[in-house]
């Protein structure tokens, strides 16, 4: 079954930060890990709006600065990055619906165990997140692989997007394809780059 319907199987941790300390945590049931060093890397990174991409070989972390809070899900690195984009998106969303951030902040003397009732919410949207229609699937032909791969699109990139075609770089198995997606989310060209780094 395709990854992004059972995304709840490949995710390791879910984290919602400010600089100084974890304001919510998910991680699933059986899980037994820490992540600390990784997040203290990912607040390193004064950028805010956009997304970053660490891999560490046995896992892909994908984090975003928005409003003073940092946003962080580590996955199995068989999960596209798209996918995790989009996942921090509606969780950023959600967080700033639920709660009102900036009066909770305010105050000095919070206790981050205010968050705990966003629990539920996360776990309904990983557990829905096929259904969410966050994401659009793509095939794409890899001259190299001689093969069609999947390749998934955060709707948000494409309706948000300043010009068409949209390009986004596709790595896999040691080399990296670029394709051009329009407003209907259809490929426009696809072209083998080099990679640099």
């Amino acid at each position: 079954m395709a990854v992004y319907k059972n995304i709840a199987e490949f995710l390791e941790f879910i984290n919602i930060s400010n600089d100084n300390f974890t304001l919510f945590e998910w991680k699933p049931a059986r899980s037994m890990r820490r992540f600390d060093l990784d997040l203290n890397i990912v607040k390193e990174n004064p950028i805010t709006d956009i997304f970053f991409h660490k891999d560490k070989g046995n896992m892909k972390i994908v984090y975003i600065r928005k409003h003073n809070l940092i946003y962080t899900v580590g996955a199995s690195p068989r999960v596209q990055y798209q996918l995790l984009e989009a996942l921090l998106e509606y969780i950023d969303l959600l967080f700033n619906d639920f709660y009102d951030i900036e009066v909770i902040l305010s105050y000095s003397d919070f206790s981050p165990g205010i968050f705990n009732g966003f629990k539920e919410s996360v776990e309904n949207t990983i557990r829905d997140f096929a259904d969410l229609d966050l994401v659009k699937r793509i095939l794409v032909e890899c001259r190299v692989c001689n093969t069609v791969l999947p390749l998934f699109i955060k709707k948000s990139m494409i309706e948000n997007a300043e010009s068409y075609p949209v390009p986004i770089v596709y790595e896999h198995r040691g080399h990296a394809i670029l394709c051009f997606i329009d407003k209907n989310f259809h490929h426009r060209g696809v072209e083998l780059v080099n990679i640099s780094g």
